[in-house]
């Protein structure tokens, strides 16, 4: 277990650093005062608010935030301290995103606080996140399709959007299968879909982590499939799923670094669905039975 904790460390402290520069970056070109927002949300930074509680408006604010993110990695031999450093990963993904919108307008993968109201009250029985590319594009396109005939929602990150897109499958909010950004740090799109379900529908508080937790874990049905190589940033960001309650399957032989339940090698393709909606109603059900 420490070559895993080991990686998720290693991520984790290469994303609040990636998060720590980029905000320094965008203060020296724009002024600690310039304003600072994810479009059509009321939520700030998501994921940082529903965690924290922090509010960011400015660049400023930042600074308290990467603080916190430095907070929660605390690198010891100890899963539960990994999963918070999978969580500050988590949150560095989100400042990373959150930047963009500075030159760009919007990160492309940002959801409105309407379409995240939208996709949580239509009922869909699972969110599948499709994350990487396959050594063939049409196994990987087959398991999104495989998503999309039992009603899943889908998103694609990396390079599935094009191996997805080149074998035909249908994209789009009406297909149910959404494209968020080729970058690991477009995840962040789902923590922040996920913690705003939880505020608007859950009646989750900003700030209470615990409620925030238990709700995801308990209440969403969200799964993680990786396809090919992972590094530690991926392992890391990954964290942050599983501590969200979201389970995670790749697609490469992990041998003793596997978390039984939660994080798991299936390496024929053919297999991945099944076990991936298996892992997460196994994971569902333990967390509704805990204590």
């Amino acid at each position: 277990m420490s070559v895993l904790t080991d990686l998720i460390f290693s991520g984790a402290s290469a994303m609040a650093g990636l998060a720590e520069g980029a905000v320094k970056d965008a203060v020296d070109k724009y002024g600690p005062e310039k304003a600072v927002a994810f479009p059509d949300t009321a939520y700030y930074f998501p994921a940082i608010y529903a965690t924290t509680g922090l509010k960011v408006e400015t660049l400023e604010d930042l600074t308290p935030c990467v603080a916190v993110i430095r907070s929660l990695i605390v690198s010891q031999p100890d899963l539960s301290q990994a999963l918070n450093a999978g969580l500050a990963a988590a949150l560095a993904a989100e400042i990373l995103e959150g930047l963009k919108c500075l030159d760009e307008g919007r990160a492309a993968g940002s959801l409105s606080d309407q379409a995240v109201r939208t996709l949580a009250m239509a009922a869909v029985p699972g969110v599948a996140v499709v994350f990487g590319s396959a050594d063939k594009a049409g196994e990987l396109a087959d398991i999104v399709r495989d998503y999309q005939a039992r009603g899943l929602l889908t998103f694609l990150v990396g390079d599935a959007i094009e191996q997805c897109a080149q074998e035909g499958v249908e994209l789009g909010p009406e297909k149910q299968v959404l494209p968020l950004g080729h970058d690991v740090t477009a995840l962040a799109h789902l923590g922040s879909a996920a913690v705003r379900t939880a505020m608007l529908c859950g009646g989750v508080q900003p700030g209470d982590l615990a409620g925030l937790l238990t709700y995801t874990k308990t209440s969403m049905p969200a799964f993680l499939n990786t396809f090919g190589t992972i590094d530690a940033v991926v392992i890391s960001v990954g964290a942050g799923a599983i501590a969200l309650g979201f389970p995670v399957v790749v697609d490469i032989d992990l041998g003793e670094n596997q978390i039984p339940g939660t994080l798991e090698s299936v390496c024929d393709h053919s297999k991945t669905v099944n076990r991936s909606l298996e892992l997460r109603e196994i994971l569902r059900r333990e967390d509704e039975q805990a204590p």
